[in-house]
């Protein structure tokens, strides 16, 4: 009985064995596919209409399909033509994740399948703004470099936090180097001071992340200068109260040092200017000339009430200053003076076009009619813009100088129309400049 179940055992042994050895049909995997592309790589994510990126892969054997693995693991299905050189696209927008993506392409025959990957990365585009000041410095003084970091997602601007930026100097007739590295606060922000000796341009630098591209700030430049001494100017109009039509004797002297060690200034121009109680700036009535002693006079006749300034520009490594003194004048009371006239001349916004994120500079000047045309100084106006079936809309406010002419810069986004708007004030009517049409470029 033992001899019989032991045969019976080996006679199923070698079924198995058979059956093991000797399988109906074995099904063979196809080859992997070969030649994965992913274009471009970075994908830039720039706006709300999203990016557009192309796919290609080989499969060699069976039927080719494909899918992309964003960061988090979600597959995203793709659409593939042609064969065996298969490709497809896909757009992306800021609803897709940014960071590291994988392709995945598969190779299907017979039910049996081969996959192969290649990475990608999907970035958020970003910009920096950046300033450099004072443009002037004593050598060895001391700058500001300030700006911000911002991302772009679904459509806005964002603070880009606790981010790395690089701040780099080129000096005249050299190349950028990197200075010194800060990081970014809550509000995309950073501030640091750096001592220089040499002139050149400032900027900063992002490298990017895993998530964003890089970016580079626009220069600028900073000016050092020999360290210029100390002016000061004794300055006294008198008498204090004066009746109108009467004469003020405007009086002083200029001198340059530092301490207790002083040198009077001789053969330098003083200009006697005469702001009236109420009104927001300064205008020019004289001019006098230092003599060997550093001291200058000018009579003047008085008309109102209000600070009168001797104003000392500097020179030959003397810093400016200047020196103020009141004087009252009485007189009845009278109608107020008409306003001035005024307009804004010579407005340009340029260059034209410009492209998107580039600085657009506005120039031209502030005149007063005062019995002739002429500068107006030191002048709040605004500019102003919109686009071709937009409102107006403030964007910034800048001061005229002691000319009349104004310059400032902003940055581009939009195509449209500039003008800027003096508002007027006590002294002097409100003015417009004609509009400007700019075309921004992408």
């Amino acid at each position: 009985m033992l001899k019989r179940i032991s045969a019976v055992a080996a006679a199923l042994a070698l079924g198995s064995v058979a059956l093991l050895a000797s399988p109906a049909h074995a099904t063979a995997a196809p080859a992997a596919p070969t030649a994965l592309q992913a274009s471009p790589d970075p994908v830039v994510v720039g706006d709300g209409g999203g990016r557009t990126a192309t796919f290609g892969f080989t499969a060699g054997e069976g039927t080719g399909s494909a899918r992309l693995v964003d960061p988090s693991g979600k597959n995203v299905p793709l659409t593939v033509s042609g064969g065996p050189n298969y490709t497809a696209s896909y757009t992306f927008t800021f609803n897709d994740e940014p960071g590291a993506w994988k392709l995945v392409a598969t190779a299907t025959k017979d039910g049996a399948t081969a996959e192969s990957t290649k990475g990608f990365a999907v970035h958020w585009i970003t910009d920096l703004d950046f300033s450099a000041s004072p443009d002037v410095v004593d050598r060895d003084g001391r700058v500001w470099l300030s700006g911000a970091l911002k991302y772009k997602e679904d459509g806005s601007w964002k603070a880009y936090d606790k981010q790395a930026v690089q701040i780099s100097f080129k000096p005249v007739g050299g190349s950028y180097g990197t200075v010194r590295t800060v990081t970014t606060d809550a509000y995309g922000r950073f501030r640091v001071a750096q001592n220089v000796d040499r002139s050149g341009w400032w900027r900063a630098e992002f490298a990017g992340s895993a998530e964003t591209e890089g970016t580079v700030s626009d220069s600028d430049r900073v000016d050092v200068r020999d360290r210029a001494r100390t002016s000061r100017v004794w300055f006294d109009a008198s008498p204090e109260q004066v009746d109108t039509g009467a004469t003020v004797r405007l009086r002083g002297k200029v001198e340059a040092g530092a301490w207790n060690s002083w040198d009077s200034v001789r053969g330098a121009k003083v200009n006697l200017l005469f702001k009236a109680d109420g009104a927001y700036s300064w205008r020019y009535v004289t001019s006098a000339w230092t003599g060997r002693d550093g001291r200058f006079a000018a009579d003047v006749t008085a008309n109102a009430s209000g600070w009168w300034r001797a104003e000392y520009a500097g020179g030959d490594g003397v810093r400016g200053s200047h020196a103020d003194d009141h004087v009252t004048v009485v007189r009845p009371p009278v109608e107020p003076p008409a306003s001035l006239d005024t307009r804004v001349i010579s407005f340009d916004a340029y260059p034209e076009p410009v492209r998107y994120g580039k600085y657009l500079s506005f120039k031209g000047k502030l005149q007063a009619w005062d019995g002739r045309w002429a500068g107006y100084g030191h002048q709040k106006v605004t500019v102003w813009f919109k686009t071709k079936t937009g409102s107006w809309k403030y964007v910034k406010s800048t001061w005229t100088n002691g000319s009349g002419k104004f310059w400032t810069k902003t940055k581009a986004t939009k195509s449209g129309y500039w003008k800027v708007v003096f508002a007027g004030n006590d002294e002097a009517d409100g003015s417009s400049s004609a509009r400007d049409w700019v075309r921004v470029k992408r």
